[in-house]
């Protein structure tokens, strides 16, 4: 998983969260962990790409397997089988203290499955976006001016 920062949100608690937390396994898992009886936990990248989701403190859907099997869910379920102290969610309160660094980078997992790209189709998609992001836009100056 290559982001810095993820979106996260809670739905249906009597007062619902939304954060931007930094996106390390142990500050996902802490978030997980600290809302286990929230009915729906949402993670995307800042730009809106889904990553993860919970139902009742249990991943419901994660779009990056690998992620999910190799980091997560072994900081995860300690924390959640009370093995492990749940620690303190890493958050920026103040959005001034991101850079243009942090800026999300395109995902490298197959953020786009829910609109038709397979995970086969997905290395050649992901490339495409990649050379579209770095293709300079040419700009017709009398068109801007109409």
């Amino acid at each position: 998983m290559n982001q810095k920062y993820l979106a996260v949100y809670t739905q249906g608690l009597n007062e619902d969260v939304q954060l931007c937390i930094k996106a390390n396994a142990e500050n996902i898992a802490a978030f997980i962990a600290k809302y286990p009886f929230a009915p729906k936990i949402t993670m995307e990248t800042l730009d809106g790409h889904f990553l993860l989701n919970t139902r009742l403190g249990f991943i419901d859907k994660c779009y990056d397997q690998t992620y999910l099997a190799t980091q997560l869910i072994p900081v995860l379920a300690p924390m959640q089988m009370g093995e492990r102290d749940i620690p303190e969610v890493v958050a920026i309160t103040d959005y001034s203290e991101l850079t243009m660094e942090d800026a999300p980078p395109l995902p490298d997992w197959n953020a786009w499955r829910d609109y038709g790209i397979t995970d086969e189709d997905f290395p050649a998609f992901r490339k495409s976006l990649l050379e579209m992001e770095n293709e300079p836009v040419e700009v017709d100056s009398e068109e801007m001016d109409r």
